[in-house]
């Protein structure tokens, strides 16, 4: 159940981060917000859920409903902290290049957009790459480190 439980949540997260969408709009941050919340709410009709057949379900114990109302919650928060940090620093590296734009010299700003062509996709591919890696991680030490 766990190697299952991590291959799952690392496709989805893999998929997730790399679909492509790296700069949010204001709506898209509210379907963000909406989506965090969500998987707290989740959480807590999860742990309701679970509990409720540990009690009327004999193949459910409850140490196992207990791990996996822990478990699965956090690598659903776990999955959207890592875009979130790919949209962010994507984002931070869009306000630099703004800021730039409206304070400093034509020259200065020239160079700076020079070299965000010529590095900046290689940078953004860096960040995919560290959170997918850091993504699979996070999976490793929730699926197999939880002692609940």
């Amino acid at each position: 159940m766990k190697w299952a439980g991590l291959t799952i949540f690392i496709l989805i997260s893999l998929i997730y981060i790399w679909n492509g969408k790296d700069l949010y709009t204001k709506e898209e941050w509210r379907g963000f917000g909406i989506k965090f919340i969500s998987v707290l709410i989740g959480a807590f009709v999860l742990v309701i859920v679970l509990v409720g057949f540990s009690k009327f379900i004999p193949l459910l114990t409850r140490e196992t409903a207990r791990s996996l109302s822990v478990i699965i919650p956090a690598s659903f928060m776990a999955v959207l902290l890592s875009k979130f940090f790919v949209v962010m620093l994507n984002n931070i590296f869009d306000i630099i290049m703004r800021f730039h734009k409206r304070y400093n010299t034509a020259a200065n700003y020239t160079k700076l957009l020079s070299l965000s062509g010529k590095y900046g996709a290689k940078l953004r591919l860096v960040v995919k790459c560290l959170a997918s890696l850091g993504c699979i991680l996070m999976f490793y030490g929730i699926w197999f480190g939880s002692t609940v």
